[in-house]
């Protein structure tokens, strides 16, 4: 793994450590006007978002492994390049478990403002799970 932390980057590196404290308030960890551009379908807004979205994932795949691949920090944003894989264990999108295993690219962009995530961009080829799990 790769990772570049650009001068002034430690803080975000520091804020990214603390937003994903699940012990720590969701205002600790979150701008107010926090922004997901990327939700999935059904994700409620803000940063609890984010949250709901990996424990549905991982209702779905019980065995989520991710092996990050390169990571920039900069004083403004956390970027991350990895491969996301599992086991389909649960429903995922109306889809009963196959028991079948997926491994794709998953790409993530977090902004941080004053300590807290501001935002967020990600990709994941979903298309990729669906086809490695036999259901398109």
């Amino acid at each position: 793994m790769a990772t570049e932390i650009t001068e002034g980057g430690q803080a975000t590196m520091d804020a990214v450590e603390r937003m994903r404290d699940q012990e720590r308030p969701l205002d600790e960890r979150f701008t107010d006007d926090f922004t997901d551009h990327d939700p999935a379908d059904g994700q409620p807004e803000g940063g609890g978002g984010i949250a709901w979205f990996w424990e549905t994932f991982g209702e779905s795949f019980g065995d989520v492994d991710r092996t990050v691949l390169e990571t920039i920090v900069t004083p403004t944003k956390f970027v991350t390049i990895s491969d996301l894989s599992g086991t389909h264990t649960g429903e995922f999108m109306g889809h009963a478990p196959t028991g079948k295993r997926f491994t794709v690219r998953n790409v993530q962009v977090i902004g941080y403002r004053d300590g807290k995530a501001c935002d967020r961009w990600g990709s994941t080829d979903v298309l990729g799970i669906l086809q490695q799990l036999g259901l398109v």
